[in-house]
């Protein structure tokens, strides 16, 4: 989580300038992390403001927001406006103290990230680098202190199977967190709100006595239910291809066009994402969703066992025999999926010929 290279920019700032609000009361404090910042992102756009509540509402949407949080009630306007906000981007507050009611509370209201003052530069940066990629950052004395309470209850090293009581919709945002998605794209796959996915992440972390996104995902690999569920939702079709290959390449091809034929080499298969094709030889139509050349790509010969041509104009996305291998080891989901296909399809070609 720490940085030894604390000028290292975030892939933020290297696509387009950051904005990044800081507000509080002015004086040393507020001075000083706003040079900390500019530290952090050199090119960012800094803006410096006494408070959140009534900001300019002219200024650019923030990337982050970094908030004194010493001088907040949680029935004033400050804290109103740390609600909205919240809910949009990401927000990190600098504490005194890393006090249990204060932070349950500040998270649970959307908060992304607390900070004690007192810690290192290096822990800022751990912390915003968290918020920004959608996570959740806890105080290391924060996570200390449950630790230690649970070492005297002779539970040092909890095993989260046993330990974790999460509900089925928390093991699906963690099954989907340890495979690497982002708060929106987990919202996204399981037709939810972003800030719902937040609010389980937040007890999800809480439960797993982890402080940061990698850490859950450590402890999410020892989870028989996590496993359970990831295998589900591979089982049920429920992996959505087109964003494990979004950054494959897309080709688009007109009607009639034939995509390869019967005996070819076969070096990559097809992602479907638009149109319809033909299997000629055996007079099946598949649409989009579907995955082409699956069969020549992993057999040993890697030869195409049919000639597929496009019925209708068709946008596809190719995956190289590379790719292809890559995926199936790192993406279990994937692999299931590949090995249902082949045997469905070569059962069906042999129900054919009998």
């Amino acid at each position: 989580m720490e940085s030894s290279n604390p000028r290292t920019r975030t892939p933020q700032c290297e696509a387009t300038v950051m904005q990044i609000l800081l507000t509080g009361p002015a004086g040393l404090f507020r001075d000083g992390v706003a040079s900390l910042l500019r530290l952090y992102a050199a090119d960012a756009d800094l803006r410096v403001r006494d408070a959140l509540a009534g900001s300019d509402a002219d200024d650019p949407k923030p990337d982050c927001i970094v908030m004194d949080g010493d001088a907040l009630s949680r029935s004033g306007p400050e804290y109103e406006a740390l609600r909205e906000r919240a809910r949009a981007t990401p927000l990190v507050v600098l504490l005194g103290a890393a006090r249990r009611p204060d932070i349950d509370g500040l998270i649970a209201d959307g908060v992304a990230g607390c900070v004690e003052k007192s810690a290192s530069s290096d822990v800022l940066f751990g912390a915003l680098r968290v918020a920004l990629a959608g996570g959740v950052y806890f105080p290391r004395a924060f996570v200390a202190a449950n630790s230690v309470a649970q070492g005297q209850h002779g539970d040092a090293s909890p095993d989260p199977d046993t330990h974790a009581r999460l509900t089925p919709r928390q093991i699906e945002v963690l099954a989907l967190l340890a495979r690497g998605r982002s708060n929106k794209m987990i919202a996204r796959e399981l037709d939810c709100a972003e800030a719902t996915v937040k609010t389980h992440l937040t007890t999800i972390f809480k439960a797993l006595n982890v402080a940061s996104r990698g850490e859950a995902s450590a402890a999410a690999a020892r989870m028989e239910r996590v496993r359970e569920t990831q295998v589900t939702r591979a089982i049920d079709g429920q992996v959505s291809l087109g964003r494990l290959l979004a950054n494959m390449e897309s080709q688009r091809y007109r009607a009639g066009e034939i995509l390869f034929r019967k005996g070819d080499a076969s070096g990559e298969l097809f992602y479907v994402e638009k149109g319809t094709v033909k299997l000629s030889e055996l007079g099946i139509e598949l649409g989009a969703g579907t995955v082409l050349g699956e069969i020549g790509l992993f057999s040993p010969g890697q030869r195409r066992t049919s000639t597929v041509v496009c019925k209708t104009d068709c946008e596809m996305r190719t995956v190289g025999a590379a790719d292809a291998i890559r995926l199936y080891y790192q993406e279990p989901e994937f692999a299931l999926h590949l090995l249902r296909l082949i045997v469905g399809r070569l059962q069906a070609d042999k129900a054919r010929g009998s």
